[in-house]
C-alpha cells in the first residue's frame, strides 16, 4: 500500500520550531535555527553519500565550515531536541526527531555531525529526499567466463570493468633492491593490473605493493596480502618449491608475529585465490551495500535466476564459508546450510541494490 508524505511546511515555519530568539547558521548545504525551544535542521535533499545530507533512513550528515556556537547543541545528550527538515520544491518536508551520534569534539572545530533520526524514514520519504539517481552503465559478468581457464585473465578483467580508471601519478621512488624480480605470473599479472588500477592497493587488507621475505617453520615464505591489523598474512614459499611453478599454494598464517602462529593451507592456488581475495576485498571497499539477516535457504530461490556463481571454492575470510554470486554491476557472497542462509551484496551503484527489496528480506544494512 503506497502511503502519502507528511505535508509540506514553509520555511518560516520550520524555523518556528525552535521557539523564541531565533539565531540562523549554515554548515555546508544545511540551515540551522537555534532558537529557546530547539534546534532545527533544514538539508537539502540529493544523493551525497559521505557529504552533507540524508544518507540512509535513519542517518543524517552535516558538514561545512565550522560553526562553534552551535557545538552545545549537538552534543550526545544536549538539553533541546533537534527538528530535521527536508527542503522539497513546494516546501520543507518533516523527518522527525534526531539525536547527535557523533561529531567534532571541541567548539572551536565543530564542522560536522552525525544525526540518527527517532523513527526511520518510510520509503517514500526517502525516495523524496534522497532520490536514487540511475546506475547508468554497469560492469558485465563476461569475466567469470575464464575463471576457470584463465583465471589471471578473469582477474584482470574484472578489476578494469569494476573499478574506474585514475589519474596517472609520478613513478614512485620506492627502491625494489632485494625484492624477487621473477614473482609467478598469477602475482605478476596482480601488480600490471594494479599499477592501472591503483584501488586495488588501498583495500582494507590490501596486497602489499612490495612482497615481504620471511621465513617460519613451515621454511621460507614470500608474504603477498596481510590484514590491516597485523593478525593474519597470506604468502608462497620462497624461493619456489619446484622450480618454474606457475601457481604455488598459498598458506594463510593467523598471528604470524607470535611465538606460535598457526599456518593453513588455502584451498586455491595462488592465481584463484588472488581473485578470490580481490572479489572478498572489492566488496568490502564498495560505497553500497547490503546484508540481510539470517534467512530461510528456501528464499534464495528467486535469487537464482538473476546471480551467476563464480566457480571459486567457498572463502573463509571471518570463518564462515562464503560463495560469490555475481549480476551486471553487483557482487554477492552467500553463506548458508541446508536451512538458512546470509546474504551481503556490493555494488557500484544505489539503483542496483534498490530492485532487491522486491524481495522482501529482513536487512541490517541495506543503502539502496
Amino acid at each position: 500500500m503506497t502511503r502519502t508524505l507528511p505535508s509540506l511546511t514553509t520555511e518560516a515555519a520550520a524555523l518556528s520550531v525552535a521557539g523564541a530568539g531565533l539565531r540562523r547558521y549554515e554548515m555546508g548545504p544545511a540551515l540551522i535555527g537555534a532558537g529557546a525551544d530547539a534546534t532545527v535542521v533544514i538539508v537539502e535533499p540529493g544523493d551525497d553519500p559521505g557529504v552533507s545530507g540524508v544518507q540512509d533512513s535513519t542517518k543524517v550528515l552535516l558538514r561545512g565550515d565550522a560553526v562553534p556556537a552551535l557545538h552545545p547543541r549537538f552534543e550526545f545528550r544536549a538539553a533541546l531536541p533537534i527538528h530535521l527538515f527536508a527542503r522539497l520544491d513546494r516546501g520543507c518536508l518533516p523527518l522527525g526527531t534526531a539525536l547527535c551520534r557523533g561529531g567534532s569534539s571541541t567548539p572551536a572545530h565543530f564542522n560536522h555531525a552525525e544525526l540518527r533520526l527517532d523513527q526511520p524514514l518510510t520509503r517514500e520519504m526517502l525516495d523524496a529526499v534522497r532520490p536514487v539517481p540511475a546506475p547508468g552503465s554497469v560492469p558485465t559478468v563476461d569475466w567469470v567466463d575464464h575463471v576457470e581457464t584463465d583465471p589471471i585473465r578473469a582477474l584482470e578483467s574484472f578489476v578494469l570493468g569494476w573499478f574506474p580508471a585514475e589519474e596517472a601519478e609520478p613513478a614512485g621512488e620506492e627502491s625494489t633492491e632485494g625484492e624477487p624480480d621473477d614473482l609467478p605470473e598469477a602475482l605478476a599479472g596482480f601488480y600490471r593490473v594494479a599499477r592501472l588500477r591503483p584501488a586495488i592497493h588501498r583495500f582494507r587488507n590490501p596486497v602489499l605493493k612490495q612482497p615481504q621475505r620471511t621465513s617460519g617453520p613451515l621454511g621460507g615464505r614470500l608474504v603477498f596480502a596481510a590484514h590491516g591489523e597485523g593478525t593474519r598474512d597470506w604468502s608462497i614459499p620462497w624461493p619456489p618449491q619446484e622450480l618454474g611453478e606457475a601457481d604455488p599454494r598459498v598458506w594463510l598464517t593467523e598471528d604470524p608475529f607470535s611465538a606460535g602462529p598457526e599456518t593453513i593451507l588455502e584451498e586455491e592456488p595462488l592465481s584463484r585465490f588472488l581473485l578470490q581475495y580481490t572479489l572478498y576485498e572489492a566488496m568490502n571497499a564498495a560505497l553500497y551495500q547490503a546484508w540481510t539477516y539470517c534467512i530461510p535457504a528456501v528464499r534464495l530461490a528467486p535469487l537464482w535466476s538473476t546471480l551467476r556463481p563464480v566457480p571459486l571454492s567457498p572463502f573463509l575470510p571471518a570463518y564462515t564459508a562464503e560463495k560469490f554470486f555475481v549480476a551486471p554491476g553487483l557482487l554477492t557472497t552467500i553463506s548458508s546450510d541446508e536451512n538458512e542462509a546470509v546474504v551481503a551484496f556490493a555494488t557500484l551503484h544505489r539503483a542496483t541494490l534498490t530492485p532487491l527489496l522486491e524481495h522482501g528480506f529482513r536487512w541490517s544494512r541495506f543503502d539502496g
